[in-house]
């Protein structure tokens, strides 16, 4: 199943057990641990919005995260 803007954090991270760094390489900074545990029932949308990403931030969020 692919994953969505509608997946939550806790949904990425179960399918791609490498999630945390393809976040954090379209963050440009690792992805901050306690931050993380407070997302885990956001969606993606939901945190591309506090973190001021855009549609096509996501989108390519998304492609790599729903590669290989």
């Amino acid at each position: 199943m692919a994953l969505t803007a509608d997946s939550t954090i806790s949904e990425v991270l179960k399918s791609r057990p490498d999630a945390k760094e393809i976040i954090a390489r379209h963050a440009g900074q690792p992805v901050d641990e306690s931050q993380l545990a407070m997302a885990m029932s956001m969606s993606l949308r939901q945190v591309a919005g506090f973190i001021g990403w855009g549609s096509d931030k996501i989108d390519a969020v998304l492609k790599d995260l729903n590669e290989g």
